[in-house]
């Protein structure tokens, strides 16, 4: 298994500093970078698994890529994060884990979603089926729309 892991660029320093404490071994499955930019999409559309937090991007991007997610929102990040966690959640698009159990809970539902290929499937689907792509178009089209009336 390959763990592709996308920090930001505010952690990296610590997240480069704990990959190179890692064995060669373990560094040949462990890919870490402060942002990727132009790959993103790439990176998003090769992944089986996303574990991230629930910022807004999370909405458009796991789904318009049928990525099924496990999301831990940020405690102190108001409730925005909470209510797009539990809006994929919810739709069985991405298993929701609290932040203060966060260190007990990943691992193992990391490991249960990988090892049920038909869960991920699944929920891989109902990712997809949220997506709406043409979502912008349709936004300005109303926009235009209110403005011309």
């Amino acid at each position: 298994m390959q763990v592709l892991h996308i920090s930001g660029t505010l952690d990296w320093p610590e997240v480069e500093a704990q990959r190179a404490a890692l064995s060669e071994a373990e560094r040949a499955h462990y890919h870490a970078f402060p942002y990727l930019h132009d790959n993103m999409g790439l990176a998003l559309a090769a992944a089986d698994l996303a574990v991230s937090r629930a910022g807004a991007g999370t909405l458009g991007e796991f789904p318009y890529f049928g990525l099924p997610s496990v999301l831990s929102p940020l405690a102190f990040a108001w409730r925005y994060q909470q209510v797009n966690a539990d809006w994929l959640a919810s739709r069985g698009a991405a298993v929701c884990l609290d932040d203060a159990t966060l260190a007990e809970t990943l691992l193992p539902t990391v490991r249960a979603l990988l090892g049920d290929p038909d869960r991920l499937q699944a929920m891989r689907a109902r990712a997809r089926a949220l997506a709406r792509p043409d979502g912008a178009r349709n936004v300005a089209r109303e926009v235009l729309g209110v403005m011309t009336t």
